[in-house]
C-alpha cells in the first residue's frame, strides 16, 4: 500500500470494502445545506459526536460527510507501527542523582488521528463558554471537590492566566496554557476525543523512520536539533507563539508544533523507577508531558523519546495538550454523488 492512500484511506485497515476519503470530496454542502446543531458541532471541533454518536442518535448522510471533511481539515492520521518507550530510572533512589533512560520492549500502536495543533485559548473558550467546568460527567468524581478551584486571576472557570473568563486578545491562536491534566482530559472527553498515550504521541513523531535504519527519528524532521524548527529556548522567543508558526518542524502528514512552544499533557501517570525496579515514592501524583517547551533549554529534552512530569493539578505557564481519537466505532464517510453528475 501507498503511503498516500495509507493516509488518505484509513478504513483501508478496518474493512473488506474501504470508502476512499477522497469520495466525498466531491459533494461539499454549503454551511445552509448542514443542520444547525451539526455546524456548532463542527465550528466546536467536536466532528466526532457526529461521527462517534451515542445510541440511538443518528446522523444523516450530509452531516457524516461534512464531519468527515472536518476531521481531515483539523487531524492528522498516524499510521500504525511500533515505538520503544523510554523508562525513567533514578541511578540512586537515596541520593536522586539522576536518571538513565531504558528502552522497554517495542510497544504496537494502532492507527489514530491526532490533532494538527495543540488546542489554542480560541477553542478552550468554546468549552468554559459551553459550561465544561460545570458538566461534573466530564470531570473524574474523586477532582469534583477542587473543580471549583481551577479559575482563572479575577475568579471566573477557566485557565489559570485568563482574565474575566476570557483569554488574551493577542492570543486566541497561541496553545492554551495555564490548564492542569484533569483540565486537559475533560476537554478532549467533551469534544468527543481523548488524551494522547505516550506511546500515540511518540508514534506521531518517529514514524517516519531514519533512511536506512529501523531507528527512530529523534525530531520530526530528523536527527539533528534546529533552534529555526521549534520555539525552544534557543529560539529566543521565550514565550508562547501562535501554533500556525514554525511549519518548518511539522511532521510529513502536517501535525504542527509536537516539539518545543509547550509542553503538552498525555494520557499517563509519570512513574520515576529506582534502580531496583521499583517505583519512587512522590510528593503527589504526576501525569506525563511531553515535547518540550518555549523555556526549555537542553535540546535533548525536547526529543520525541525524552519523557518527563508535572503535578496532575499543575497550571503552569508552559503546559498545554492536542488530542487524539483512534479510529474505532467511527462511522464510516459514505459515497455522495458529485453534483456535477
Amino acid at each position: 500500500m501507498s503511503l498516500s492512500s495509507l493516509l488518505r484511506n484509513p478504513f483501508r485497515q478496518l474493512t473488506d470494502a474501504p470508502v476512499p476519503l477522497g469520495s466525498i470530496s466531491g459533494s461539499r454542502k454549503t454551511s445552509s445545506e448542514i443542520p444547525s446543531d451539526v455546524r456548532r458541532l463542527i465550528r466546536d471541533h467536536r466532528y466526532f459526536r457526529v461521527l462517534a454518536p451515542q445510541k440511538g442518535v443518528e446522523f444523516d448522510d450530509i452531516s457524516v460527510s461534512s464531519a468527515w471533511q472536518a476531521v481531515e481539515q483539523a487531524m492528522a492520521l498516524v499510521p500504525e507501527g511500533t515505538v520503544l518507550l523510554r523508562s525513567p530510572q533514578v541511578f540512586d533512589a537515596a541520593e536522586f542523582v539522576g536518571f538513565d533512560n531504558i528502552h522497554t520492549d517495542p510497544t504496537p500502536v494502532k492507527a489514530f488521528y491526532l490533532d494538527r495543533t495543540a488546542v489554542t485559548n480560541a477553542d478552550f473558550l468554546r468549552f468554559v463558554e459551553a459550561g465544561g467546568y460545570a458538566h461534573a460527567d466530564l470531570w473524574p468524581e474523586e477532582i469534583l471537590p477542587i473543580v471549583l478551584q481551577f479559575t482563572d486571576q479575577t475568579g471566573h472557570p477557566g485557565p489559570r492566566h485568563w482574565s474575566g473568563g476570557q483569554p488574551p486578545k493577542d492570543k486566541r491562536d497561541h496553545p492554551v496554557v495555564g490548564v492542569c491534566w484533569y483540565e486537559a482530559s475533560a476537554y478532549a472527553k467533551w469534544a468527543g476525543k481523548q488524551l494522547p498515550t505516550p506511546a500515540q504521541w511518540q508514534r506521531a513523531g518517529t514514524w517516519m523512520r531514519s533512511s536506512g535504519t529501523s531507528a527512530e527519528i529523534h525530531y520530526p524532521w530528523g536527527n539533528s536539533f534546529d533552534p529555526k524548527k521549534a520555539n525552544v529556548w534557543a529560539s529566543g522567543h521565550h514565550q508562547t507563539v501562535s501554533v500556525t508558526e514554525y511549519e518548518q518542524g511539522n511532521t510529513l502528514n502536517g501535525i504542527r508544533q509536537l516539539i518545543g512552544n509547550v509542553w503538552e499533557w498525555v494520557d499517563a501517570e509519570y512513574v520515576i523507577y529506582s534502580s531496583n525496579g521499583q517505583p519512587v515514592l512522590m510528593p503527589e501524583s504526576m501525569g506525563e508531558v511531553r515535547g518540550g517547551a518555549f523555556d526549555t533549554y537542553f535540546s535533548s529534552h525536547a526529543t520525541c523519546q525524552f519523557r518527563t512530569g508535572k503535578a496532575l493539578t499543575y497550571r503552569g505557564a508552559n503546559v498545554g495538550f492536542r488530542c487524539g481519537r483512534g479510529l474505532e466505532r467511527l462511522s464510516p464517510p459514505p459515497v455522495l454523488a458529485n453534483e456535477d453528475d
